[in-house]
């Protein structure tokens, strides 16, 4: 946090600071993520991480037996 307060120069403050709760709100992202990439869906893009491409999460294999 204090290197996003650095970086950005403004006041910055965690998600439970503001009266939510951080770890509901980190539970629904990943469950969101997770949902894009089943779907074949891009959750990385050039613009936000850097990546080449628009990337999804990877691939799904199923278990097997």
């Amino acid at each position: 946090m204090a290197g996003l307060r650095a970086r950005l120069g403004v006041p910055v403050e965690d998600a439970d600071a503001l009266g939510w709760d951080g770890d509901a709100l980190e539970a629904q992202a990943f469950g969101y993520l997770a949902v894009r990439s089943r779907l074949g869906l891009p959750i990385s893009f050039p613009g936000t991480t850097r990546a080449p491409r628009p990337l999804t999460g990877g691939r799904l294999h199923p278990r097997r037996g």
